[in-house]
């Protein structure tokens, strides 16, 4: 087991201490000890200053170095409790977070599954979620597609500060099959292709079903900014496909991860088309799968020279029903998945991550019993045991000389 140490900034925290009381001063990390879960801050707190008695459902993205946090305030601990989109951002990589504000609501619906992505063209930010009218619930009461009054709808709104939004568009009809009842984006962020044939498509991956449980896996995207969107092929049904996750692969195909319906090992797919379809379905017990969703996205393509060259795809779930998580990462676009390390103790649910600064990587995650969101700012040195800093190959060498690296 290496000692290696990583000379950084403000890492400071205390679980107990809210974002603001971060302390600011350098402090040399021992990527021995240093447990992740300790050191997170506050992002969404139920109860605190707003009228939510639960938030769930954590989503994030780096917008050119904003961050910017989603989740669902609930007005009582329930999937479908009136639900409003709410947000908070970063503008110091996640070491301090803004006081929430609501990017959607409505009185007589309850929006879901907040889903996050970046657009790099437009400089702007994408929020896409589910819209369930009141007194319908996941599994009672949708009507299919979209015509119907109990129809579950897809919506859309975007954001280029991430604290103002546009007032939502309803993209039901272009995202949803006509025979489905449910579909879930997500929940996780999800991507714009950086490689490929599709380079610069938005891609919204969903679990999706006629009937609830009967879960198949398929794509919405769009190839103009998400003015218009295209509907893609449902995978294979009876597969055990539930809540996703997507990350992008080196060559410009989508991997995905699926939290596992009905028990077993987590389930995985590829789409090699930009998420017109999907291969076959298949099972990865190498990943746990505790009955909850995981949280994934890439950290880096084997191209980008500013991240040392290597291509690597984080993973992150918990391991003991809906506490201690653990940290994966994959150098093969999620063939294998060499590198683990536990992300600490204590309660852990629903989670998203996201690429920071070169050499850091940021989880956000559910903690106690839905009431905290928590984030916390990772470097990949500690994943790694400082074999990989996931930083460029100069200033890599300069760490492991003991020089160090500052955030």
């Amino acid at each position: 087991m290496k000692k290696n140490k990583l000379l950084v900034i403000s890492l400071i925290g205390s679980l107990l201490l809210p974002a603001s009381s971060w302390a600011r001063q350098d402090k040399e990390i021992d990527l021995e000890t240093f447990v992740p879960y300790n050191h997170a801050v506050d992002v969404f707190n139920a109860n605190d200053g707003n009228p939510y008695k639960s938030i769930r459902i954590p989503s994030i993205i780096n917008a050119n170095g904003l961050l910017i946090a989603a989740a669902e305030g609930r007005y009582w601990p329930a999937d479908q409790a009136d639900n409003d989109i709410i947000v908070s951002v970063s503008k110091d990589n996640g070491k301090t977070w803004s006081k929430l504000s609501v990017a959607a609501s409505d009185p007589d619906a309850a929006f879901n599954n907040p889903y996050l992505i970046y657009d790099r063209d437009a400089k702007r930010s994408l929020l896409f979620f589910q819209r369930y009218p009141k007194g319908v619930a996941e599994r009672s009461g949708i009507a299919p597609g979209w015509k119907d009054k109990k129809s579950l709808r897809n919506l859309v709104c975007f954001s280029t500060n991430g604290k103002k939004w546009t007032r939502v568009k309803d993209v039901t009809s272009t995202t949803k099959h006509e025979d489905a009842t449910i579909t879930c984006s997500g929940p996780n962020p999800g991507v714009q292709l950086s490689q490929g044939e599709h380079k610069g498509r938005l891609v919204v991956v969903f679990n999706e079903a006629v009937k609830f449980g009967d879960w198949v896996l398929t794509a919405a995207f769009s190839d103009d900014g998400g003015k218009t969107w295209q509907l893609g092929e449902k995978s294979e049904s009876g597969k055990g496909i539930n809540e996703v996750s997507v990350a992008e692969t080196d060559d410009g195909g989508l991997y995905v991860v699926s939290r596992a319906w009905g028990g077993g090992g987590r389930r995985v797919a590829y789409s090699h088309d930009g998420g017109q379809t999907w291969s076959p379905i298949e099972t990865n017990n190498d990943l746990p799968s505790p009955g909850c969703q995981n949280g994934m996205a890439r950290y880096s393509h084997a191209d980008d020279d500013s991240r040392g060259g290597k291509s690597r795809i984080i993973f992150a779930s918990p391991v003991g029903g809906r506490k201690d998580a653990v940290i994966k990462m994959s150098y093969d676009n999620g063939q294998t998945w060499p590198v683990s390390r536990e992300f600490g103790a204590g309660p852990y649910a629903y989670s998203a991550i996201c690429p920071l600064e070169p050499g850091f990587f940021g989880v956000l995650f559910e903690a106690n019993d839905g009431r905290t969101i928590r984030f916390v700012r990772i470097p990949v040195a500690w994943l790694t045991w400082g074999d990989d800093t996931g930083k460029a190959q100069g200033d890599e060498k300069k760490e492991k000389s003991g020089k160090g690296a500052k955030s």
